[in-house]
């Protein structure tokens, strides 16, 4: 008989870095997230507490690090070790297979990390459901969150993380996948999968099944979106779809109407995204009408704006005196030298209908200084 042939390897994943931690002065989403910068973290705190006992993951070998931008790895294929979350003083190995002599020699444990990184974060639920015995003085397993001394730093714990047995085709992979991600959100590395949306609802519903119920899951996992640069939006159509996904899946209107802004804003970058069609029909036909609508209201601004509202300051629309309109036409002779000045010609040209954002972005922020330097806010209709 000849050799077996071996199975081919899984489809490769992405890893979903930024540079990070990024902070901004306000936090898109929930209203409680706000003033984020100024208010600390308990996730962020507990962690620096527990890191600053254990050392850092071992060897990176050619895994990346955190980037600027989305980028595809074809390191980890699922089920072998991750440089990422390999480090060398934990004691609580993490295979994503059943425990099965076979399987383990073949692929061996995929994560080795601190067990008090798990108990710190109160994943006793996890704990109790996967692992497998252990040499060390908590044998029967009655883990306490909170006890983060020798008892847990000590001895060695296996955890086996298999798939369900029903699992069939790529599910195996999506399972094996939305694990690592947990325990990604552990040690707060990077995320995987073939979309940042799901691999975050999958991560959330994670949190959920594995975590004590006295956490608050939704506001982790924000502060780890925040910290991995993820609640980023800014010129990035890929995390503003992912967190509108990850928005509409659990109903978090504030977060949703956010970064359905966003992909208004980037609709021509948005549409080309792979994230895209994984947000649902409805909201894809909603962004489709709001872009719409949105070009419609900037060609009108733009003709508007062209001739300084000629038509719509004429006699037949504004009463006004002769005097007051010599002034007006006097004010608008001015702005028109001003913009020919300032952008060569005006209106300015341009290969699209209406002028381009740079052009109305510009305008706006100097009418609005215009406007604070001309307006009198002690003016009353009584003072008329």
């Amino acid at each position: 008989m000849g050799s077996p042939v071996a199975p081919p390897p899984p489809p490769r994943t992405q890893l979903y870095s930024a540079a990070g931690p990024r902070c901004s002065t306000t936090r898109p989403g929930l209203p409680i997230y706000r003033s984020f910068t100024s208010r600390p973290s308990r996730w962020k705190s507990r962690r620096a507490a527990m890191r600053g006992r254990i050392s850092g993951p071992g060897p990176k070998t050619n895994m990346p690090g955190l980037e600027a931008t989305v980028k595809e790895v074809t390191n980890w294929d699922g089920l072998s070790m991750d440089p990422e979350m390999w480090y060398p003083d934990g004691n609580c190995l993490v295979h994503l297979y059943a425990r099965d002599a076979t399987a383990s020699a073949m692929w061996g444990p995929a994560f080795l990390i601190p067990l008090e990184f798990l108990i710190g974060l109160d994943c006793i639920p996890l704990l109790e459901r996967f692992l497998a015995g252990s040499a060390g003085p908590q044998s029967n397993r009655e883990f306490a969150k909170g006890r983060l001394t020798s008892e847990y730093t000590s001895g060695r714990y296996d955890l086996y993380i298999p798939p369900p047995p029903t699992a069939e085709g790529e599910q195996p992979l999506l399972y094996r996948t939305a694990t690592r991600n947990f325990f990604a959100w552990v040690c707060g590395k990077p995320l995987v999968g073939e979309s940042l949306g799901q691999a975050l609802v999958g991560l959330l519903n994670n949190m959920s099944e594995y975590r004590g119920l006295n956490v608050d899951n939704v506001e982790d996992i924000l502060d780890y979106m925040e910290e991995g640069g993820y609640a980023d939006f800014g010129n990035s159509p890929v995390h503003t779809l992912a967190n509108l996904h990850f928005a509409e899946h659990f109903q978090f209107e504030n977060l949703y109407v956010d970064a359905f802004a966003h992909a208004v804003g980037m609709y021509d970058d948005v549409v080309q995204s792979p994230e895209y069609k994984c947000i649902s029909p409805t909201t894809r036909s909603i962004l489709d009408r709001a872009h719409t609508e949105l070009q419609d209201r900037l060609e009108s601004t733009s003709t508007s704006l062209s001739t300084f509202l000629t038509t719509e300051l004429s006699p037949t629309h504004l009463g006004l005196t002769a005097a007051s309109r010599t002034h007006l036409d006097r004010f608008r002779g001015f702005l028109t030298t001003y913009w020919i000045s300032a952008l060569g010609s005006y209106p300015p040209p341009s290969s699209a209908p209406g002028f381009s954002n740079q052009v109305l972005l510009r305008m706006r922020t100097e009418f609005k200084d215009l406007y604070a330097y001309l307006v009198d806010e002690s003016f009353t209709a009584s003072d008329n």
